[in-house]
């Protein structure tokens, strides 16, 4: 028996962050009823985008968010399904929705409007910036409510001739905030159990940048400088290309507890002694800094990426040499680990699809399923709650 068996989750959502949360959440087991338009979730037209397919055939990048869910449609602009949809919700456990407040407190799916009339029920909203405010009810993508107003963006980008923002990553933050909202409803599940009484449970982009970026960010209170340049980094901690045209990143917290190691790894040992160098004390000094790393960017040019890598590695060093997201969908690691999951599709494509990254020893590891077209359960999940179609 899965942990969430015998829960029931209904979703009412698009894009990306909180379809993310209900796909983590049947994994574990719950029965999660996605609630659409006519129109559908707009993310299944999204695949075109990044060069993928989105049919009803094959949607892959639709899949990785919403399979394991029935699929419902109903209009909620019409006052019949409007009822059907709070017949749903009278037996439901979880509602989760990224709608925002203004637009829920119109159809009367806010907080407020259900507390009373379903005290059981956990409220999960997952929003842009939270629910006070001047930006309260502004939309939010995690570009935006995330990586803009949370100061990733500007802090990242060294300025340069020529230079512009980094192009952002699409969907790290949505799936970072759904995964954690997943957890926060578990929470609360388990807090009902104690209490008798729902819960209400939200998450925003933004709130979620405050915490993922502190530990960026709090130095900056006491004089810490972003962005940073290739010449700020730590000596043991930016990357180095190889004489083969390949990146290698290490990454050292425990200086002077490694500094002689990594000498021998990458052949500098006749540095190993030198004042400038061999403390992290003395790299504070920016001149000393930069002379480090560019005495071990020559290192590095004189040595294959198959040559460093486990010299490091057999030092105990934390090292990686810098991937391609191409390479995801082959990995040893990733398939060995149930991190992706081989797809068949009907037309023959075959291709490995991402996999919540949460392990469990009382289930078996997800796998890789195919979401449903736009309303091919009304009738199962109508039947099973005695709601006239």
């Amino acid at each position: 028996m899965k942990p969430l068996e015998g829960i029931t989750i209904v979703e009412l959502s698009t894009y990306i962050a909180a379809p993310s949360c209900g796909r983590v959440l049947a994994t574990q087991g719950a029965r999660v009823i996605k609630v659409e338009s006519p129109a559908g979730d707009i993310e299944r037209k999204f695949g075109p985008t990044l060069f993928c397919p989105a049919t009803d055939e094959e949607n892959p990048i639709y899949d990785t968010l919403n399979g394991g869910k029935e699929a419902v449609m109903l209009n909620l602009k019409d006052s019949r399904h409007m009822e059907q949809f709070h017949k749903l919700l009278e037996k439901a456990d979880v509602f989760i929705t990224n709608n925002r407040i203004q637009a829920l407190k119109k159809m009367g799916l806010d907080y407020d409007s259900l507390k009373e009339r379903y005290p059981k029920l956990i409220y999960a909203i997952l929003l842009g910036y939270g629910e006070k405010g001047p930006k309260v009810n502004f939309p939010g993508f995690d570009a935006i409510a995330m990586f803009a107003t949370g100061g990733f963006i500007q802090d990242m980008m060294v300025e340069a001739p020529g230079a512009y923002p980094i192009y952002l990553p699409m969907g790290f933050g949505d799936l970072i905030c759904g995964t954690v909202l997943a957890g926060a409803i578990g929470t609360a599940l388990y807090g009902r159990e104690k209490s008798g009484k729902g819960d209400y449970v939200s998450l925003s982009l933004h709130g979620a940048a405050m915490w993922m970026f502190s530990i960026m960010s709090t130095g900056t209170q006491f004089g810490y400088q972003w962005p940073r340049g290739r010449y700020q980094g730590g000596p043991m901690g930016v990357p180095y290309k190889t004489k083969d045209n390949r990146w290698i990143l290490p990454v050292v917290n425990e200086y002077e507890r490694y500094w002689k190691s990594f000498c021998h790894a990458v052949g500098a040992e006749e540095i190993i002694d030198d004042p400038r160098f061999c403390t992290k004390q003395a790299t504070f000094d920016p001149k000393n800094r930069e002379d480090c790393i560019r005495y071990f960017e020559n290192c590095f040019l004189k040595l294959n990426a198959d040559e460093v890598l486990p010299k490091l590695e057999a030092a105990d060093i934390i090292v990686s040499e810098l991937a391609h997201f191409k390479d995801n969908h082959t990995s040893e690691q990733a398939l060995a680990n149930g991190f992706i999951s081989p797809i068949t599709y009907p037309n023959g494509d075959e291709i490995t699809l991402a996999m919540p990254p949460v392990k469990m020893g009382s289930i078996e590891p997800p796998k890789a399923e195919r979401a449903h077209s736009i309303g091919a359960d009304n009738e199962r999940v109508f039947k099973d709650f005695g709601i006239e179609l």
